[in-house]
């Protein structure tokens, strides 16, 4: 009885799946939801761009974030790409800040107790930041993506 209830109950869970997956509910198809199969580019998706997360730590690290932020905002608007700055205290020079674009390292410092510093590492972030980008969109378009997109390279 036991392993026919586990066979009902999986069953269950995967028609629904299936259901899902290719947009049927209660045997019609769905006319607004299209699957993700019939999408010609994954760029086509509505997705929030231009996020820069804040993974800091301490008052040191927020006060770099949102130095960082404002001036990425100010002198590049049209921002795109997601970016991530995350903060490792140490006892010895204050805090290591990285920046980070799709996992990769884009940016690091250490950063010790002080505004100016922080003011000053921002800045240097922002340009570092900003060349690293436009390298990376040209990296990206000049890709051979003959028989594969940009995203699954």
């Amino acid at each position: 009885m036991r392993n026919e209830l586990t066979i009902l109950f999986l069953f269950v869970i995967h028609v629904s799946f299936i259901s899902a997956a290719y947009g049927v509910e209660n045997g019609a198809p769905l006319e607004n939801k299209a699957p993700l199969e019939n999408k010609d580019s994954l760029d086509d998706l509505n997705e929030i761009t231009g996020v820069v997360v804040d993974r800091t730590m301490t008052r040191l690290g927020a006060d770099f974030y949102s130095i960082f932020s404002q001036m990425l905002n100010d002198q590049y608007e049209d921002l795109t790409e997601n970016l991530t700055v995350k903060e490792r205290a140490t006892a010895l020079s204050g805090s290591i800040i990285t920046v980070f674009h799709r996992q990769t390292p884009i940016y690091r410092t250490a950063l010790s107790p002080g505004r100016q510093q922080a003011e000053a590492k921002a800045e240097e972030a922002v340009k570092v930041v900003g060349s690293y980008v436009v390298r990376w969109r040209i990296e990206r378009y000049l890709k051979d993506t003959f028989d594969v997109g940009h995203d699954e390279i």
